[in-house]
């Protein structure tokens, strides 16, 4: 890249926040521009009530990157006479012959995403399989969905799709919810069900808990984007595929530097794809099928914190402490206080590594009696103590 520039360069970065594969395509971006600035930049966030950037020419813009995810940015966009990488256009929305076909674009390889996850699931050697897509419908989500179904209707086996939205249900998941809890007990179990994203697959997994549903038992859950916030805050934790977003915007703000310092003008389509699978207990096949363990985990994992003990565990399942614990002890290798006390555990160490509160607010949230309770439990479990846990950490 040999042709010099008279200025720095003035880029308009416009990726809403609030999607993960948006927050990864920042990352490689700025990860561009630390090691081949300096740009100046103007970053869009879709944040409410944030400064928007509709006179560009005047803002002296010289190149564009990002999604145009308002009509707004499309028509200012349009107005700009500069080098512009579009993410994920929406091109079928636009006439013939708008400004925007003739830019280049980021695009993902959906249908390889629908692939990737159909292929994850054959080889757990699920029978019955679901799609639940996008709630706008999105020309995206349909691919991904369509491709799904075909590689499993290519393996021999059917796939259930959920189908389009009323307006008003596209507006209101409230609204939504009773119809998704009635298709869902529908399915065949146990069933393999892939959403089309993060967000998706937390709410049908809400959607499972409403229903009496269990996850991953009945239905086994697996998202797109992965979000760790969505993903690991679930119950039990959600599988995802996660997006090569981050190489693809790199090479972006590469090209996009290439078209504003003169090089090329040539109009390239850079596809980003699956990367891999990061599997969580949402898709784990090794189930267990005692179904009396199973309320009982259910059970601690949402009450553990709350002070409860092994008897208000048994009074919930419904049989005798002798033969739960019995259950417990052959189906995990351990007692009913064993979990209740690692459910706590595991809580401590997300307050120490996540937060700066005290330790005596910590063993209070978690269920212990005291600080010096939970001091002795942890240092026997971890060989060290709270306060060293949190400096390694």
């Amino acid at each position: 890249m040999s042709r010099t520039l008279q200025s720095m360069p003035q880029v308009a970065v416009l990726l809403p926040t609030s999607v993960k594969v948006s927050r990864d395509m920042r990352r490689g971006i700025l990860q561009y521009v630390r090691r081949h600035g300096p740009w100046g930049l103007h970053i869009i966030e879709g944040r409410q009530g944030e400064q928007k950037l509709i006179r560009m020419n005047e803002w002296g813009c010289t190149g564009i990157i990002g999604r145009l995810h308002t009509p707004e940015l499309v028509e200012a966009a349009a107005r700009a006479k500069v080098p512009q990488v579009l993410v994920d256009p929406e091109e079928r929305r636009l006439p013939k012959g708008h400004p925007i076909h003739r830019h280049s674009v980021v695009r993902s390889d959906t249908a390889a995403v629908g692939r990737l996850a159909a292929a994850y699931f054959l080889e757990r050697r699920f029978v019955h399989y679901a799609y639940v897509g996008e709630v706008q419908g999105f020309m995206w989500s349909v691919r991904r969905g369509e491709a799904f179904a075909r590689a499993v209707r290519e393996a021999g086996f059917e796939c259930r799709i959920y189908g389009a939205l009323k307006t008003a249900e596209q507006e209101d998941a409230g609204l939504e919810r009773p119809r998704l809890c009635a298709w869902l007990n529908a399915l065949p179990k146990p069933v393999a069900l892939l959403a089309a994203m993060d967000n998706r697959g937390r709410q049908v997994m809400d959607a499972c808990a409403w229903a009496g549903l269990n996850v991953p038992r009945d239905i086994a859950v697996l998202g797109v984007d992965n979000d760790d916030d969505l993903c690991e805050t679930t119950a039990p934790a959600m599988s995802s595929i996660l997006l090569d977003a981050e190489h693809a915007s790199y090479e972006a703000a590469r090209h996009l530097d290439e078209m504003m310092r003169g090089v090329t003008r040539e109009r390239r389509v850079i596809t980003y794809g699956p990367a891999q699978v990061i599997a969580r207990r949402s898709t784990d096949t090794t189930q267990i099928a005692d179904v009396v363990v199973v309320k009982a985990l259910e059970f601690i994992a949402v009450n553990a914190c709350a002070g409860i003990g092994v008897p208000e565990v048994v009074r919930h399942v419904g049989a005798s402490r002798r033969l739960a614990e019995q259950r417990f002890r052959t189906q995990l290798g351990r007692t009913i206080l064993d979990e209740i006390r690692r459910v706590r555990l595991e809580r401590v160490r997300t307050l120490l590594r996540e937060t700066n509160q005290a330790i005596g607010e910590i063993a209070r949230q978690c269920g212990f009696e005291s600080e010096s309770h939970l001091g002795s439990v942890f240092r026997r479990a971890h060989g060290c103590t709270m306060r060293d846990f949190r400096r390694r950490e």
